[in-house]
């Protein structure tokens, strides 16, 4: 949800900087689902990102799509 008197096309999602830092998708037919990005290709606006425990897939997702997720394990 976002704050009252804000925009959403002011709003910025942060891409962790460290290795294998935590994500979750914002955008997109994955959006919701948390993951680990395992690289980034800043050259192309993107990281790969595994989603999912049982059956993970890897995934290329453009950073818009993809934000700093600080959930627990569970979550």
């Amino acid at each position: 949800q976002i704050p009252s008197g804000l925009r959403e096309a002011s709003l910025e999602t942060v891409v962790p900087r460290g290795g294998s830092e935590r994500v979750m998708v914002v955008l997109g037919e994955h959006r919701g689902q948390v993951g680990r990005i395992l690289e980034r290709e800043p050259e192309r606006g993107r990281a790969l990102v595994r989603l999912g425990r049982e059956e993970p897939r890897v995934l290329p997702l453009p950073y818009d799509a993809i934000c700093h997720y600080l959930g627990g394990d569970d979550d």
